[in-house]
């Protein structure tokens, strides 16, 4: 599995289960993830790689990472992909 800047992601486990998330960084073991509301990217959320699944589309954000631009894109990918 690839953990890319800039995928999706969802949360397994935690506070946070069943929200998503785009991943920031890839730390070895573990992940930063921002949604760009309550986890803002100059401050991400570090997850362990086992408490997120990550969805193989094509990254979401190439650039410029910014709050804004992580809110929109996670409400376009929620609205498109995870319809009941």
């Amino acid at each position: 599995m690839r953990y890319e800047m800039g995928c999706p992601a969802k949360s397994l486990a935690g506070h946070d289960k069943d929200r998503y998330f785009i991943i920031m960084t890839d730390e070895g073991e573990y992940v930063t993830i921002s949604d760009g509301k309550n986890r803002p990217v100059s401050s991400p959320k570090r997850k362990n790689k086992k408490h997120i699944q990550v969805d193989q589309t094509p990254r979401l954000l190439d650039s410029p990472v910014t709050d804004e631009n992580v809110r929109r894109e996670l409400k376009n990918y929620v609205k498109s992909h995870c319809s009941i």
